[in-house]
Parts: C-alpha cells; sequence; structure tokens
C-alpha cells in the first residue's frame, strides 16, 4: 500500500482528523506522562526509567512536544523504545500495563489473593523476595501534576505514596508504610474533601479503592479515571474493535481516512449478523463469551469502486493487510487524540509499513490535531523511524540487556558531540555505534547447523530399511 505522507497529512487526512477531534466531546481528564520508574518488574533488576520530558533544546522539532505549568515543563508527545529481540524493551510497556491494573483493579480483590502483576526478576536468588517498585509523574486534564509511588509482593502492597505538585510545592496527600492498615494510612493537608478511610484488603491499592467510590474526593477520582483510559495494544494483537466501529462518529471517519490512504477503497461499512452457530466452552466466563460474541455479530465491508462505476464489496480477507490495518488501529488513535490520553504501543511495526509508522507519528506531533496533549509511547524494531528531521534525540530510547537485566537508554544521554540532533539516527544505530543491536555469531550459529546436520544424516545412514 503506498501511501504519500505529505499529501495525505497536509490536504487529506489530516483535515479529517482535526474536524474529528474538533468535534468530540472534550473529556475533562486528559493523560500526560512525565516519567516512570521500575525496578524488580520482569527483567529490569535495577530501576530503569523511561522519561518524556524535554529539559532541552525546545528550539528542536517544537511541535513533538505540549508546553504546561506556563510553559515551564515541555512534554514529548511520543516516543520510541528500540532494542534486540528479548532485550526487555516490550517489558517497559507491560510496567506501565501493571501499574494501571494494580490503581484501576486491585481495589476489587478479595483476601489473600495474590497479584499477578507481581513478576519479580527471577535471576537474583532474593529477586523474589523483593517488592517490585513503580513511580510515575503525570499531569491530569485539570492541569495539576502529581506523582505516585507504589512497592508490592506477591501478596501486599507494602507502600504507596501520593504527592501533589499544586502550588508547584511537593505536597504529600496520603502515604502507606508496610505497617499501616486501612485504618491507619496517613493523610496530608492537601487531602481535602469527600470520604478519606475506606475498608481495603492488604493486597489492593488504597488508590484503586478510593479513586472509585463516588464519595472519594474529586482529586482522588480523577486519577483514577486517567489511568482508566491508558490504552494498551500488545505486540501481535488484532486490533478490530466493533464496540468502536458501532459509533456511526468513529466509522464514517475511519472510512474516510482509509479512503484518502491511497488504498484503493471507496467507502467501509460496518455491518451486524446472527451469529448461532459459535461454540464456546461452557466454563467460560461470560463476560468472555460477551466479548468473542459481540466481536463476531460485527462483519467490516470495503467498497472498491469497478470499471462500471459500481461499487463492489469485499471482506477483510480480501484486502491487503495494511488496509486491515489501518481500520483495525484508527479507532484507538481517534479515541487516544479526542480525549487526550496516552497509548502504548508494542511492536508498532508489526502491524504497520514504515510510511503509515511515520503518518501515525506525524498525527501525534502536529499542532491542530493533537491539541490535547496525547502521547504515543512505541516499541519497534524498524529502524528507518529513526531520522533526525522527524524525532528528537529525547525521543528515541534503547533497551540492552546484560546478564538477563535489561537496561535503558536515552538517546540524549549520548555526546551530544558524536551525536548531534541532526546526525543521521539510524545508520549510527545500524552501525552499533548506540548500542541494542541484535548480538548474533554467524559463525557460531552456522557450526552448530553443520552439526546437527551431519548428526542427522550418520542416524539416517545407521536406520533401518523401511
Amino acid at each position: 500500500m503506498a501511501i504519500d505522507i505529505a499529501a495525505t497529512c497536509e490536504y487529506g487526512i489530516r483535515n479529517v482528523f482535526v474536524r474529528y477531534v474538533a468535534e468530540s466531546t472534550p473529556i475533562r481528564d486528559g493523560i500526560m506522562i512525565i516519567d516512570m520508574a521500575v525496578s524488580n518488574f520482569r527483567s529490569f533488576r535495577d530501576e530503569q526509567m523511561l522519561s518524556m520530558n524535554a529539559e532541552t533544546a525546545r528550539g528542536r522539532h517544537p511541535s513533538n512536544y505540549t508546553l504546561i505549568e506556563e510553559d515551564r515543563l515541555a512534554i514529548l508527545r511520543s516516543a520510541a523504545i528500540l532494542g534486540a529481540n528479548a532485550s526487555g524493551k516490550s517489558n517497559m510497556l507491560l510496567a506501565f500495563g501493571a501499574l494501571r491494573w494494580m490503581i484501576v483493579e486491585s481495589g476489587d480483590r478479595k483476601d489473600g489473593q495474590h497479584l499477578p502483576t507481581y513478576e519479580p526478576f527471577k535471576l537474583d536468588a532474593d529477586g523474589d523476595a523483593k517488592p517490585t517498585s513503580m513511580e510515575i509523574e503525570f499531569v491530569v486534564g485539570s492541569g495539576i501534576r502529581y506523582r505516585y509511588e507504589i512497592s508490592f509482593t506477591k501478596h501486599r502492597v507494602i507502600e504507596e505514596r501520593l504527592f501533589s505538585f499544586a502550588r508547584r510545592s511537593k505536597a504529600l496527600l496520603f502515604e502507606r508504610n508496610e505497617s499501616d492498615t486501612w485504618e491507619t494510612i496517613k493523610f496530608g493537608g492537601s487531602y481535602k474533601g469527600g470520604t478519606r478511610r475506606f475498608p481495603f484488603f492488604d493486597n489492593a491499592a488504597y488508590l484503586s479503592r478510593a479513586g472509585n467510590d463516588a464519595s472519594s474526593p474529586e482529586q482522588i477520582r480523577e486519577i483514577y479515571r486517567y489511568f482508566q483510559r491508558l490504552v494498551y495494544v500488545p505486540a501481535g494483537n488484532r486490533l478490530f474493535s466493533s464496540h468502536a466501529l458501532s459509533d456511526k462518529s468513529v466509522l464514517n471517519t475511519v472510512s474516510d481516512i482509509i479512503c484518502l490512504a491511497d488504498t484503493g477503497v471507496s467507502r467501509v461499512t460496518v455491518e451486524r449478523r446472527e451469529v448461532d452457530d459459535l461454540r464456546l466452552p461452557e466454563d467460560m466466563p461470560d463476560e468472555i463469551k460477551e466479548a468473542i460474541l459481540e466481536q463476531n455479530r460485527m462483519s467490516a465491508k470495503f467498497w472498491v469502486e469497478s470499471e462500471s462505476g459500481k461499487l463492489v464489496s469485499f471482506e477483510k480477507d480480501d484486502m491487503s493487510d495494511g488496509t486491515v490495518r489501518l481500520l483495525e488501529i484508527l479507532p484507538p488513535i481517534l479515541n487516544c487524540l479526542s480525549n487526550g490520553t496516552c497509548l502504548l504501543f508494542d511492536e508498532i511495526g508489526a502491524h504497520f509499513h514504515s510510511d503509515l509508522i511515520e503518518l501515525i507519528l506525524r498525527l501525534f506531533h502536529d499542532d491542530e490535531i493533537n491539541s490535547k496533549g496525547s502521547q504515543l509511547i512505541y516499541t519497534t524494531h524498524d529502524t528507518n523511524i529513526l531520522n533526525s528531521s522527524n524525532l528528537r534525540r529525547d525521543q528515541v530510547w534503547f533497551v540492552s540487556k546484560s546478564r538477563g537485566s535489561s537496561t535503558v537508554r536515552c538517546l540524549d544521554e549520548y555526546d551530544k558531540k558524536i551525536v548531534r540532533p541532526d546526525s543521521p539516527f539510524e545508520a549510527f544505530y545500524r552501525d552499533g555505534r548506540l548500542g541494542a543491536l541484535p548480538r548474533v555469531s554467524f559463525d557460531k550459529v552456522k557450526q552448530a547447523i553443520v552439526g546437527a546436520l551431519a548428526k542427522l544424516d550418520t542416524e539416517s545412514e545407521g536406520a533401518p530399511n523401511a
């Protein structure tokens, strides 16, 4: 699928996105991540941080960041995470997902249930005895900046704290230590209004329990809604959303964009159909059954103009993979841009051609389209995105692994005399100057394969005739 990036962004697709975002119902609770740190989680043994704070070079690609707090802070609109297979780059996005689960879901845990988000670094003898720790700094739609910290083991939350920067100074809202229960949790002077204390078990985050209660202060519920709207797209996931495309406004916008993207499609429709012959396991939870049934009740049709001018419908299986991928990814992108939220996308290159990735980045970097501070954080193997004409140094992160432990390093940390803002990032990376490349010895691989083939030949010669 050929896409003229400049033309579609400037004259077609860009205008469709601008119109959709402008006409969307305003959402007061936006999401803007400033930084996140994690330790003792999967391949991250020591604390690793991903920062979205553009601290320097504000003159470089100014549309790639959003200014907040009277222009004192510049927050990046996108970040790319690269690294070799099994380096741990996906684990950074999984850490965001784990933190979201702790805040949104853990409040419903029953007494004694384990925390599925506890996945400690396993290569240390005492790794599974240490807590996983996570910290995140973020800004919500009301403009208040917060910092949230949590540490937990398999069966309980060890520590939990929330700070606000409402008056530019750090103020404690609540604090929970290992010895605290729901009755002894401490509150700061900035925690005002509503109910403070809620019964919860040791395996629940206080923020999760309080944020989902109508009697809690609005600021706590706003933070809870903030994390609810984080969208995580796993690697290899098929994204077709019948629920999103049942919205007429979303479907019309998706159809317009696909038609403009040089796909040959004139219109996209979604039809509802009866599903009677789908057999599901009897012990499958009802909510999962309903989700599967709903997915199969909706069928997308792609309409292509024939030589006679008549529109002919095609099923998804008849269309190119790129066209189908557009149908799948556009609803979450529209949702993200219209709500001012963060989209976490694992292995974006597995879903799209390089040109399409560039198009998506341009959408997030456009001031009119991304007027609400939306962010895209993604992992990829596609080095074509490493283009200094599109990305700032602080938007590129590399993940490397040594002895099973992953480390995260920003391109902005490299010597600026060697890697300048206008350097050829991709050439430097592929040349091995920036690390985080696969280390594969062809000679060793060849030796192993030759040995295996020789062994198979010997076994074949010694086998009795059939």
